[in-house]
């Protein structure tokens, strides 16, 4: 018996011809080249809304534009992958198939993701993509022909490769494949020594991801994305610490704060609700419409704190929204585009549910659509909220649509109605109420053929998703208005809460018409405009009237002082911090009097204070031995 060779050669029991050798292995060199061609260049595609007026050797053009430094990196990565492949195949053409397939999802991926939301994909999307999955369901995926020329190349290459190439990776027997599986576990353990040299690798410019994506290759960037995984203990952290912080902060609460909740009136009811993309665009720039879109939000001016609410993400990512609203804790601390409802949540989740509840209000939530979004179903739970409807257990009432898929406001306000009037008479009663009305897609796939938009744009060029959306919000409005109406007339005091959770995502030319330039070209200041929604706290006793623009972060605290509950220390922080730094926004914050300062530009005094959040965010989030449970709780 001869000794086999483990060595990639030619297919076993055939005569491969010298030309046809030749052409197996040069289809086998080719291969990353290709796949990193097509990748690069889908990308690139990807950051183009204007695509007709594109010529295609601008596409090919843009390869060049990717420096040679990150070419060669990339390259090792697509090489690294490909050698993978084929130690698991053994077959070169199965291994380059599933490389090229495999490639092209991936991609395919970002570039539908910044189609549909406007930001790129990232490395930690993946823990949200069983919600992902269920929601693009409802939009419309096209395929430009830049796209179909670029994937019918991709293709053609692929299939000659699978009928022309000949390698393999030896013969098949039980010693070449414990040699490959061996080999796989080398590399495995190669792989997970060298993660510590990304830490020192250059970071991603996480405000414009797919940039980087394009300029430095998207695979390489893509891997770069594991460095923000974990969540690192902030600079001086130790529990310690964080007893230091809240015994200063007792001092610096004034007394008036503290006996405010003894002078105010106490809502009997607490409705918060997040409306599905509700953004104020009359507010935002050069909307030119032929009918006013808010008029009713606007025209709130008694009993009411209103303002901009600068949420943590644009597009999408609504539970990023929903946790810094229902904790207090800031996106700004966590990993760039992570999702804490499928990351972090820990048991129990301290925050509104909680600190409600153990005041003698039952906290209830409501979200039209499937429970386990965002894993709501376990998150929601783990925060104290006693019940939860969603779609599974709605009911058979309060089940209008505006549009195909999605509830109407309306509808889902008459269910909170009925509840409210269900109650017990001495019941509290804490509600928070995720709306689906506005949610994206905005073609007739998700709207259904019967839907038809009654606000008209006045631009020169036409933007129906825009009027459709604009069409909704102007529902949204009415909807509103009538829940308000209803519960002006109600004897028990009530406090309603509602804000938008991120902007929609639109044509790009309907946001160059409203915001007088590309949003591409926003720098991180300017770019702040585009993660601001509306926020209005109501009541309808009298309270204080007053317009403050804030970060969702602190949206739970201005509604705890307005309702005048107990606060948590941890909340009291909250609210002496809005003091002094009332937005801390995406890559940026602002302080009191109105300036703005990068991340990267903080002055050491909102350095140290922001500092400060942090230790506190992390014994509320992370610390697993001495977690200072009476400052983020109330007796």
């Amino acid at each position: 018996m001869k000794e086999e060779k483990e060595s990639i050669q030619a297919k076993s029991g055939s005569r491969t011809s010298l030309p046809g050798y030749i052409i197996s292995v040069l289809l086998l060199v080719a291969s990353p080249v290709v796949m990193f061609c097509a990748v690069q260049m889908i990308t690139w595609l990807s950051g183009q809304k204007q695509l007709g007026h594109i010529m295609f050797r601008n596409v090919i053009k843009s390869l060049t534009e990717i420096p040679a430094d990150y070419v060669i990196k990339n390259m090792w990565i697509y090489i690294a992958v490909l050698f993978v492949l084929i130690l698991i195949f053994r077959k070169i053409r199965w291994a380059v198939l599933v490389y090229g397939v495999l490639l092209t999802v991936i991609t395919l991926v970002n570039y539908y993701v910044v189609m549909f939301r406007g930001q790129a994909f990232m490395l930690l999307d993946v823990l949200g993509m069983g919600t992902a999955a269920d929601v693009m369901g409802n939009y419309s995926f096209t395929v430009p022909r830049h796209l179909k020329i670029i994937l019918f190349f991709e293709a053609a290459f692929l299939i000659f490769q699978f009928v022309f190439q000949k390698l393999e990776l030896g013969k098949k027997s039980r010693k070449n494949l414990i040699c490959r599986m061996g080999s796989l576990v080398i590399l495995f353990i190669v792989a997970v020594q060298a993660l510590p040299l990304l830490k020192n690798a250059q970071g991603v410019d996480l405000w414009n991801v797919n940039k980087d994506y394009t300029q430095k290759g998207y695979l390489y960037t893509l891997l770069l994305e594991a460095r923000y995984i974990s969540v690192e203990k902030p600079d001086g952290y130790s529990p310690q610490k964080v007893d230091e912080i809240l015994a200063e902060n007792e001092k610096e609460t004034s007394e008036e704060k503290k006996t405010a909740a003894g002078n105010q009136t106490v809502p009997q009811n607490i409705i918060m609700i997040m409306n599905e993309s509700l953004a104020d665009f009359e507010s935002t720039g050069d909307l030119q419409t032929d009918t006013e879109i808010l008029p009713f939000i606007h025209s709130l001016n008694k009993n009411v704190t209103y303002g901009k609410l600068h949420v943590p993400t644009f597009g999408g990512g609504t539970a990023r929204s929903e946790y810094e609203a229902l904790t207090g804790n800031s996106i700004q601390f966590f990993p760039a585009a992570c999702q804490p409802y499928e990351l972090y949540v820990r048991d129990p989740e301290y925050g509104l549910a909680d600190i409600l509840g153990s005041q003698d209000y039952e906290p209830v939530a409501m979200h039209p659509n499937n429970a386990s979004n965002w894993n709501r179903s376990k998150v929601y739970v783990r925060m104290g909220f006693d019940e939860f409807l969603s779609i599974e257990n709605w009911g058979d009432e309060f089940c209008d649509r505006v549009r195909k898929h999605y509830y109407s406001d309306a509808t889902v306000y008459d269910k909170i109605i009925k509840m409210y009037e269900d109650k017990e008479e001495d019941q509290k009663l804490f509600t928070f109420c995720v709306t689906m009305q506005n949610h994206g897609g905005y073609d007739e796939t998700t709207n259904g053929e019967d839907y038809e938009p009654d606000v008209k744009l006045n631009y020169d060029e036409e933007y129906p998703y825009a009027e459709t959306y604009l069409s909704l919000a102007r529902q949204s409005d009415l909807a509103f208005k009538d829940l308000l109406t209803y519960f002006e007339k109600v004897d028990e005091p009530t406090m309603i809460v509602m804000f938008g959770d991120h902007w929609p995502q639109l044509e790009d030319g309907f946001f160059e018409q409203l915001l007088g330039k590309k949003k591409s070209s926003l720098e991180t200041i300017e770019s702040q405009i585009t993660y601001t929604t509306p926020y209005i706290i109501w009541t309808n006793y009298p309270s204080e009237t007053k317009e403050e623009d804030i970060s969702c972060n602190y949206l739970g605290s201005s509604m705890l002082e307005k309702a005048g509950v107990q606060l948590t220390e941890y909340e009291q922080f909250l609210a002496n911090l809005k003091e002094e730094l009332p937005i801390i926004g995406v890559g940026a914050v602002c302080d009191k009097d109105g300036n703005w300062y990068t991340m990267d530009d903080l002055p050491e005094k909102y350095q140290t204070l922001l500092n400060e959040y942090q230790i506190l965010q992390y014994n509320n989030q992370f610390e697993k031995k001495q977690i200072r449970e009476s400052a983020f709780t109330v007796e």
